[in-house]
């Protein structure tokens, strides 16, 4: 339990020092001088400082995946839109409060060299990849339109990403509202019901 405890307190200082200074610019004296622990004790934990922020990629993606459950429509559930409203919650409550790692994610991967670049993009694809499979699913249980679901997935996390990065700089908004407009905007867009006639109209008008 104490070897337990002590590998979580590196990983903790580790986070915050990555975040602060960047993944190159932050060193294994760093991490060991934060979390008041000797060097060699670090290397029971781990081999390297790439094992490490490997180890922290790791746990982001198993909490978000954790968070991410699968909608049911048995009787008695909550409404498809309710379930999707609280994914999103769970999925922005966990951006929002490790905001050391989100802040790695989001503006430290241009500081890491190819190698990492290619596990950052790994990491974005394994959680479009979740994200699709909620969509292909909604589109089997005619939840979700017909639509590119890799493309629309894309958008999903993009938007994500872009609410959480400005969230972190301004935190002036509550989880609840920030899930509430994704939600609004995956749902209906943001075009008024005359809008689309009127698309409908100029495209019915144009030369076949």
């Amino acid at each position: 339990m104490e070897r337990q405890v002590r590998r979580a307190q590196v990983l903790r200082h580790a986070k915050k020092l990555f975040a602060r200074k960047g993944y190159h610019r932050t060193n294994i004296s760093d991490i060991v001088a934060q979390a008041k622990i000797a060097r060699g004790t670090f290397y029971l934990y781990f081999q390297n400082k790439k094992e490490l922020f490997e180890e922290l990629l790791n746990e982001a993606l198993l909490e978000i995946e954790k968070r991410i459950y699968r909608i049911r429509m048995a009787p008695g559930e909550p409404s498809a839109a309710e379930q999707l409203r609280n994914n999103l919650l769970r999925i922005l409550d966990f951006v929002l409060t490790e905001r050391e790692l989100t802040d790695i994610l989001l503006n430290h991967s241009l500081d890491l060299d190819r190698e990492f670049e290619g596990r950052i993009r790994e990491f974005y694809g394994q959680i479009t990849q979740q994200i699709q499979r909620s969509l292909d699913l909604g589109l089997e249980m005619k939840l979700v339109r017909s639509c590119d679901t890799r493309v629309v997935a894309a958008c999903i996390l993009g938007g994500i990403k872009e609410v959480a990065g400005q969230t972190l700089r301004q935190p002036q908004r509550e989880i609840s509202h920030l899930a509430e407009e994704i939600l609004n905007f995956g749902l209906n867009g943001v075009a008024t019901a005359e809008l689309l006639r009127a698309g409908e109209t100029n495209h019915d008008n144009r030369p076949h």
